[in-house]
């Protein structure tokens, strides 16, 4: 599935969180899932760095907002709602643009996604 990135910030970081959020809210919450992406932002967002910004107040160290909460928030939630209902929620690393069948796919789909209009 291939979408335009809604609203006005249009980043790289932004359409791979997105991408993330999109695989949760179409798996069901008690099927596990494991999220394969060649962004390690997206996975220590929705893994690790989260919990410090959380803590904080969604600041970073630097005392500055944390930039993509809004969907990092969202993430977390379905994640927690999985994790709830005895689902795993795994991500894998893996290395961008080195040939990998799945990881191609997915570039391809992006590129569709930014062509496409906005609405």
């Amino acid at each position: 599935m291939s979408e335009p990135l809604k609203g006005d910030l249009q980043t790289n970081q932004r359409a791979e969180l997105t991408a993330v959020l999109r695989a949760l809210q179409i798996v069901r919450k008690t099927q596990d899932i494991e999220i394969i992406t060649d962004s390690n932002y997206s996975i220590d967002c929705s893994t690790v760095w989260y919990k410090s910004w959380l803590k904080n107040g969604w600041l970073t160290s630097t005392k500055a907002p944390v930039v993509n909460k809004d969907l990092i928030v969202d993430i977390r939630k379905l994640i927690d709602a999985r994790d709830g209902a005895g689902a795993t929620t795994e991500f894998a690393w893996i290395k961008g643009h080195a040939n990998d069948p799945g990881n191609e796919a997915a570039d391809k789909l992006a590129v569709a996604g930014a062509m496409a209009p906005r609405v």
